[in-house]
């Protein structure tokens, strides 16, 4: 079977009973990389419309002949767990999991991990007790109480675009659709990642769509602790932005081409 055309493999790792779902992707192409990347998703909250861009760098990668894995964390997707009882640092322990998984289905040893949101924020924490070698952070919560204020008010526009009367029958502790228990909110309004320990990680990318100042100052901060990072403002569509619905896709090509570019080139 040509290399082309190698299938993407679904499948389920991890410990007992905590069992995560994830799809490794395998090389497309005839110069294999020995290498490979963990892709972490955002919160469930931006999850459906974030998919189509995560899948889409995964394919890019793919192509450019590294290993793939992106996966469900707990009480996710189709991975096992409750989600009432998820906490960020479950999620940033099934990020070190996927890795090992990652390093058992294809053998490399070099692995570099992609956070997108609040997975962004959730890989950083992981490179701190997994050994990694490079970092991108695409759109990073880099402020967990401006993060939750910004959904809060995706939610809000949310209930004011339904086009007939509802009753607003959310469960307490629900935003944007999913389960989000008060002790998930208060440990992800506490993430300041101008403030923790950085990980030891050649190299970092802050990539972004539309820049904040918080991304600025988590660049100032990798400096100061020595980490070598590069900073990328590229025009791509902007979650949450342009007058759509919330639930709109975010239907996103630069942005994982500039992703591909920068670990291809540092895995050359």
């Amino acid at each position: 079977m040509p290399l082309r055309e190698r299938p993407i493999v679904p499948n389920f790792f991890g410990r007992g009973e905590r069992q995560l779902f994830g799809i490794y992707h395998p090389p497309e192409t005839a110069t294999i990389r020995d290498a490979g990347v963990v892709l972490c998703h955002p919160a469930p909250q931006d999850y459906s419309q974030t998919y189509w861009a995560l899948h889409k760098l995964a394919t890019m990668l793919a192509t450019a002949g590294f290993h793939v894995l992106r996966f469900d964390y707990s009480g996710t997707g189709d991975s096992a767990g409750d989600s009432a009882d998820v906490t960020l640092a479950e999620w940033t322990g099934d990020i070190a999991t996927a890795v090992e998984e990652l390093r058992d289905l294809s053998g490399v040893r070099r692995i570099s991990l992609v956070g997108m949101r609040l997975g962004a924020a959730l890989a950083l924490r992981a490179a701190r007790d997994v050994q990694v070698r490079d970092l991108v952070l695409w759109e990073p919560v880099v402020s967990g109480t401006e993060y939750l204020d910004s959904l809060d008010a995706v939610e809000r526009r949310r209930l004011r675009l339904l086009s007939f009367p509802v009753p607003d029958d959310r469960e307490p502790n629900e935003l944007m659709g999913y389960a989000f228990p008060a002790s998930l909110r208060a440990e992800t309004s506490a993430v300041d990642l101008c403030l923790e320990s950085m990980c030891p990680v050649a190299s970092v990318l802050l990539i972004a769509a539309r820049w904040t100042p918080p991304f600025d100052e988590l660049g100032r901060r990798l400096a100061r602790d020595g980490i070598e990072s590069a900073s990328m403002l590229v025009e791509d569509p902007v979650l949450y932005e342009g007058g759509g619905h919330p639930g709109d896709v975010l239907l996103s090509h630069n942005i994982p081409a500039r992703i591909t570019a920068f670990l291809t080139r540092r895995n050359a």
